[in-house]
């Protein structure tokens, strides 16, 4: 269902000379992820400021998290358009089981809890704890469309994944290497007022009238 509200959109600002681009106060989570067997790291951020959040590993095509309205922009940089929708309900069909070990450890100076993540010989295993500078909803938010992620309520810390491939591993790590405080370009967060605002794909249109109460379908003139 497409939001009433529309998301903050600000006019693009211009490389002008002395003049320094916008900045805000925001929380950025550093993730560090590790693959085997590529023996490949790679490093992205999750930026979160103004009851926003996205992560910078989303190019061209990218989602602007609203934390406050519980809804999500999906903003196409190649079309310069976007849409706003709340977060698509999961399927429950072939989820996988994801239960609590009970396990503690302490990771980012907070408690995390272990959960495990099951389907057939696909084994996760992830760290949630609650750091307070990161909306507890909000990966939950990000992965709407798994039903047993959805209702994470924490961010994984650590994020192990293992699945048998051929006659080796892939094997996925996901750590949060850094959560910090510090300012960022407020271009992250917003849509650029050029961008147009489409229907998000799979909406219906209403009719362009309604037939009266006591028939099913429109007179025919």
């Amino acid at each position: 269902m497409v939001a009433a509200c529309k998301p903050v959109i600000k006019a693009p600002v211009k490389a002008i000379v002395g003049v320094v681009e916008p900045k805000i106060q925001a929380t950025v989570i550093t993730i560090q992820t590790t693959l085997q067997p590529q023996n490949k790291i790679l490093s992205n951020s999750i930026v979160i400021g103004n009851g926003l959040a996205r992560s910078d590993d989303e190019v061209d095509h990218w989602r602007l998290f609203d934390l406050e309205r519980n809804r999500v922009t999906y903003v196409d940089d190649v079309n310069r358009t976007y849409y706003t929708a709340r977060p698509s309900a999961a399927s429950e069909d072939g989820a996988p089981q994801f239960v609590s070990t009970d396990a503690k450890r302490v990771l980012q100076g907070v408690e995390a809890t272990q959960y495990v993540v099951r389907l057939g010989a696909y084994q996760r295993e992830l760290w949630i704890g609650n750091p307070p500078s990161i909306p507890e909803k909000l990966y939950g938010m990000m992965n709407a469309s798994d039903d047993g992620l959805s209702k994470v309520r924490g961010f994984p810390l650590v994020d192990h994944a293992e699945l048998p491939y051929g006659k080796s591993k892939l094997v996925v790590d996901r750590t949060v290497v850094k959560i910090e405080n510090r300012d960022v370009p407020e271009s992250l967060l917003i849509i650029s007022s050029d961008y147009k605002e489409i229907t998000a794909p799979g909406a219906r249109r209403p009719p362009a009238a309604s037939p009266p109460p006591d028939r099913n379908t429109p007179a025919v003139e």
